[in-house]
């Protein structure tokens, strides 16, 4: 398939949404259990990218990117509209 990737990002984006809504609702669990929670949701993500793409390392490449993207992504959420919600 020619586009895969970009349905593997799109999957990713669901997945990695879905992550901040259970962290979100886990908000009294322990650093241990966010970091555990963070480890399967990224090997939920890094299957769903290898059973689209069929290699290895693309998709460990592409999960890791998403990771960073979603990482980066959460970080100026709250640099820029935390402020502005808390206001």
């Amino acid at each position: 398939m020619k586009f895969s990737w970009s349905l593997v990002y799109c999957y990713h984006f669901i997945l990695w949404s879905g992550y901040s809504i259970v962290r979100w609702l886990s908000n009294k669990d322990s650093l241990m259990a966010k970091s555990i929670l963070l480890i399967l949701f990224f090997y939920l993500s890094y299957l769903l990218a290898f059973t689209q793409l069929k290699t290895r390392k693309r998709a460990i490449i592409i999960s890791l990117c998403s990771l960073l993207l979603f990482a980066l992504g959460q970080q100026l959420f709250r640099l820029f509209f935390y402020p502005i919600l808390n206001w």
